[in-house]
């Protein structure tokens, strides 16, 4: 683990090294799986979207620097993202730790997210953090030109 990580909410101000982490993390992990959207996906798309995300998003820093960040809405973790160099640095888990904290504070017992089926790595990091696949579901990707429909896991876990 990295030193000097520090999580906290989510502030305006963060708005442009979220959108950045969206991307280059989304890129990382998903671009191979989906080629015709990445082509299609921009900072810019991230960037338009992620301010509605603020107020219920936390982020990672290291030495100040937005590395990573979750978004949660409902009784669901809709994006957990970290930027490439950090990779296996122990980001994602205090994001993912956080966000399920924050859904725990709200009275959920039982959470979910989505993950894009085919991306392994992802899914066997949820899996290590007591998620389980319970199915999967039809989805869509979201481009600067549309949508693509997609199959993604749905994944679960008891906060009991």
């Amino acid at each position: 683990m990295a030193a000097n990580i520090t999580t906290r909410q989510a502030s305006a101000g963060d708005i442009p090294a979220l959108a950045r982490v969206w991307h280059d993390g989304w890129h990382e992990s998903h671009a191979a799986l989906d080629p015709d959207v990445a082509a299609r996906r921009p900072v810019r798309f991230f960037d338009e979207r992620i301010a509605t995300a603020v107020p219920d998003s936390v982020v990672a820093c290291v030495d100040g620097e937005v590395v990573g960040f979750a978004h949660w809405e409902d009784d669901g973790i809709g994006q957990v993202f970290v930027l490439p160099a950090w990779h296996g640095k122990g980001i994602a888990p205090l994001v993912l730790s956080a966000a399920e904290a924050a859904l725990r504070a709200k009275g959920h017992s039982r959470i979910w997210l989505q993950c894009r089926k085919g991306n392994n790595r992802a899914r066997a990091f949820y899996e290590k953090h007591g998620w389980a696949v319970v199915g999967e579901v039809d989805h869509s990707l979201g481009h600067m030109e549309g949508r693509k429909p997609v199959i993604v896991w749905r994944l679960e876990k008891s906060l009991g």
